[in-house]
């Protein structure tokens, strides 16, 4: 699907260095880091909305520039960290997940269906004729996914969309996101629901330091080194259950 080739990205100080990365059709990602580890910088280079000072993307062997906005958005969604601010139902939000795909002025059938399943899955059946001004952090950041879900694409990109859920609509909406046989690319704060992913991208000091998949063992020196603690401390933060 994708093939990173030393791609650099930079603003004042350099976020992004050599990362060179192949994504796996219909595989499940996470990628987790420090705050300013580059997890959202890679997100957003992946989504085509920054460009690598160096190096290239490619999506299907082509890089990314060779697609329309409009193609893109049939090929790749992306739940970024926004507020919507704007007077509009729940209903209204998640139908502009089918712009890419709307013919005039009116939706079709599959649209309209794609759009009831992806409320249907984020547990919003109940909220979607109320304004999404009304609803808490956790409702809208459901929203946000269920307008991914409802643009339905095979690659999605997740930037922090489980932060403010519910255990509860955190894992319903994992483990329906994993039936539907799509690449996801997820950014995790929690090692441990990034450790649901078939790989996960451990991301430090700007660059790639480590991908491991969902059955290797990650020791307490594995630990100490990525997060700079000290393996004694590791119960405290609740790591020790995932170590063997």
């Amino acid at each position: 699907m994708y093939q990173l080739d030393n791609v650099c990205f930079s603003y004042k100080r350099p976020i992004l260095e050599n990362i060179s990365l192949a994504i796996q059709k219909n595989k499940f990602y996470s990628i987790i880091g420090p705050n300013g580890a580059g997890k959202t910088t890679l997100l957003r280079l992946l989504a085509g909305l920054l460009k690598p000072k160096s190096g290239n993307i490619f999506l299907e062997k082509k890089p990314i520039s060779f697609y329309s906005k409009k193609q893109f958005a049939t090929k790749v969604s992306l739940v970024s960290k926004e507020y919507i601010h704007f007077d509009y139902t729940v209903y209204e939000i998640v139908s502009m997940g089918r712009y890419p795909y709307k013919k005039r002025f009116n939706f079709s059938n599959q649209d309209y269906i794609k759009i009831e399943q992806a409320i249907k899955i984020c547990g919003l059946g109940h909220l979607k004729n109320e304004n999404i001004l009304s609803l808490s952090s956790g409702e809208h950041q459901r929203v946000l996914i269920a307008r991914c879900l409802a643009q339905d694409t095979p690659i999605l990109l997740l930037d922090e969309a489980f932060s403010n859920l519910d255990l509860k609509y955190i894992l319903s909406i994992i483990d329906a996101l994993m039936s539907l046989n799509k690449t996801i690319i997820s950014a995790f704060h929690d090692i441990k629901l990034a450790r649901l992913a078939d790989y996960t991208i451990f991301l430090k000091n700007t660059q790639i330091f480590k991908i491991i998949d969902k059955q290797e063992i990650l020791s307490s020196r594995f630990f100490e080194q990525f997060y700079d603690i000290d393996a004694s401390n590791l119960s405290n933060i609740g790591l020790n259950s995932i170590l063997i």
